[in-house]
């Protein structure tokens, strides 16, 4: 008997140390990249190509390590719980950048060092989340709209009734985004109400258009929306232009329209992690990223939309998906940078509530 449990003793412990050794195994590797010339990039994915990365490693010697996330809240809540974690510098959406400012998460931007920064087209600088830029510059925008199948939807006017409203849903069920601060738009957007703060009861109202909508949600994705598309899933999503504009390319049938009432403005900027030492090698890396050859072939890539003026402009429209999307049209000053005035915590209680309903 006593063998008995000293075996499961020593399989317990056993597990235990495996268990920590692959928890140490990222502190090692740190060891090992202290090393030599390298930075380690936080980005969401389809935002660097990584045969780019190769030949930016052969000309400066400076190896780039990515680490890829899911969404600004899974990158928030990590460097929160991990704040000494291995990172140089991150590609967030802007409106963590305020949250990130506040926890101490990053440190400001020599301009001085950023001789790219007369490229950017005025219209993504001074957002609300960081007024001045002292801690973010956009590299990346898109908009927020409805990607639909027009051999089904014909020349039927795009609008928000065809999500929200049954007797105007085509096929039956559409897709709709799975990101609480896009459906708390949307909704806002289609009852009328202002967007730059929710009182209780005009939330409970957007809670309750979207708890009606849910019987005619086929899925609640981000990421395949485009595939619903082209596979004759759907004949109508809820989706960002980029994902979207991907699968215009290869199929004519699908289209992208922004919203009649106005479409959010989404950037994705750079901030430098507050932990970082390397500054010499981060800038050398923001001036990669935001050269004209570096850009133009990341948004051919994957048709994420530059903030420079003269990439942006040397793109084929087929890359935009939209006519007339560029600062300074009449479609570009319909857009809606989104300050809805709710805490993370409010959305997330908002969107548990709902997804558990």
């Amino acid at each position: 008997m006593f063998l008995k449990y000293l075996y499961r003793l020593l399989a317990v412990c056993l597990w235990i140390a495996i268990i920590y050794a692959f928890l140490m195994l990222p502190y090692l590797f740190k060891d090992s990249e202290s090393s030599e010339k390298s930075l380690r990039v936080y980005t969401w994915a389809h935002r660097i190509d990584e045969s780019m990365l190769r030949d930016f490693e052969k000309k400066t010697g400076i190896k780039v390590y990515l680490n890829y996330y899911e969404s600004s809240e899974e990158l928030l809540t990590k460097l929160e719980m991990m704040p000494n974690a291995d990172c140089d510098i991150m590609l967030p959406s802007g409106y963590i950048i305020e949250p990130m400012i506040k926890a101490g998460l990053v440190k400001k931007i020599d301009k001085s060092r950023c001789r790219f920064m007369k490229k950017i087209y005025p219209e993504f600088l001074h957002m609300y989340f960081d007024p001045e830029n002292e801690y973010s510059l956009p590299l990346y925008w898109d908009v927020f709209g409805i990607g639909y199948n027009k051999n089904v939807v014909g020349g039927l006017s795009i609008s928000l009734d065809m999500i929200f409203d049954k007797k105007h849903v085509i096929g039956g069920e559409i897709g709709m985004t799975e990101d609480a601060r896009e459906a708390i738009f949307l909704a806002a957007s289609y009852l009328g109400l202002p967007l730059t703060h929710f009182s209780a009861q005009q939330l409970e109202q957007i809670y309750q258009l979207l708890h009606k909508q849910k019987s005619w949600v086929g899925s609640y994705t981000d990421s395949q929306q485009g595939y619903f598309l082209s596979s004759n899933t759907f004949a109508v999503v809820v989706s960002d232009r980029e994902t979207i504009c991907r699968k215009m390319l290869t199929n004519d049938f699908i289209k992208f329209s922004l919203l009649p009432t106005g479409s959010m403005l989404r950037t994705d900027s750079v901030v430098i992690s507050a932990q970082t030492q390397k500054e010499d090698l981060v800038y050398e890396f923001l001036e990669f990223l935001f050269s004209q050859e570096v850009l133009k072939h990341h948004c051919q890539k994957y048709c994420i939309l530059p903030t420079t003026r003269e990439v942006l402009k040397s793109l084929d429209p087929k890359y935009i998906g939209v006519d007339n999307l560029y600062p300074g049209t009449d479609e570009f000053k319909k857009l809606v940078v989104f300050n809805h005035g709710l805490t993370q915590k409010e959305i997330n209680d908002f969107w548990i509530r709902f997804k558990a309903s």
